[in-house]
């Protein structure tokens, strides 16, 4: 019964990995009713992954 309910809200254009894809991603907008964000690959291509819940976000360091 030890669930963390500790959800911290990312920012636009924080970098941040996801649970169970590989990359690093940049949030590129935010949805805080659903708390859900929409994240933006790193690597150029300008792909775009929806609703992804806050809760498989990991920060990712900047350097």
């Amino acid at each position: 019964m030890s669930t963390p309910t500790n959800v911290i809200a990312p920012k636009r254009g924080d970098r941040v990995g996801v649970a169970q894809q590989e990359g690093v991603f940049e949030v590129a907008d935010i949805n805080s009713l659903m708390q859900t964000a929409n994240l933006k690959l790193t690597d150029g291509q300008g792909h775009i992954v929806r609703n992804i819940p806050w809760t498989s976000l990991k920060p990712v360091d900047g350097k």
